[in-house]
């Protein structure tokens, strides 16, 4: 019984990484990825996503519905920004991050302003952070018919888990843009790594502008 279990275990990766995959491409999100056959749900397999204008931002692999291994992102230019090892859960790459920015740390009912260690940062840079934003927002249709634009400020707090909370409007332009901008960086996945500050990780409120503009 023993060395049947032994060669179940260690035998079980093959059975994995042998599942049958089909390809998706997604235009609205512009993904091209790789889901189990057995259920489209799970991905599993190479990715790969690209910017409005063809250029490769995010590319590396699935294993049954999670990120594994070394991810690299790139900014709209094709520069590398990031290397993430999902594996080990730390950064292996980092590019132009800038340690004098002055960061508002959260602590209790005390905000205290600081250079960081390493400022928070969203896994894959501010670029596919906000091709979250863009892919979702709507133009609110009474700020339309009144041809009101112009930028709404939010405040949020990335927490020492890497988690978001306390979404606010900072600085509103009202007819419905305030509330459409709350929403929709409510939406965006907390894909974040924590402030750290003398090596421990600290909560940071991150300051985001939304700007809307009639075409």
């Amino acid at each position: 019984m023993k060395r049947c279990m032994v060669f179940l275990l260690l035998f079980s990766p093959l059975f994995v990484f042998g599942k049958k995959t089909k390809e998706i491409t997604d235009e609205q999100t512009r993904e091209v990825y790789n889901v189990l056959k057995s259920d489209q749900s799970i991905r599993h397999g190479d990715y790969q996503k690209f910017s409005y204008s063809g250029k490769l931002l995010a590319k590396g692999r699935y294993s049954t519905g999670q990120k594994e291994g070394i991810w690299d992102y790139y900014d709209y230019y094709g520069n590398l920004i990031q290397q993430y090892d999902y594996s080990k859960n730390e950064f292996i790459f980092l590019k132009n991050v800038d340690k004098d920015k002055v960061f508002k740390v959260v602590d209790g009912d005390s905000v205290v302003d600081k250079k960081l260690d390493r400022p928070p940062l969203y896994l894959g840079g501010e670029v596919i952070m906000m091709e979250n934003v863009f892919r979702n927002i709507r133009y609110p249709v009474e700020a339309r018919n009144a041809g009101v634009s112009g930028k709404v400020i939010l405040s949020f707090i990335v927490g020492k888990d890497g988690l978001t909370y306390g979404h606010k409007v900072v600085k509103g332009i009202g007819y419905g843009c305030d509330e459409e901008a709350l929403r929709v960086v409510k939406e965006i996945p907390d894909n974040w790594a924590p402030g750290i500050l003398n090596g421990q990780a600290v909560s940071i409120q991150f300051i985001l502008p939304i700007q809307f503009k009639i075409q």
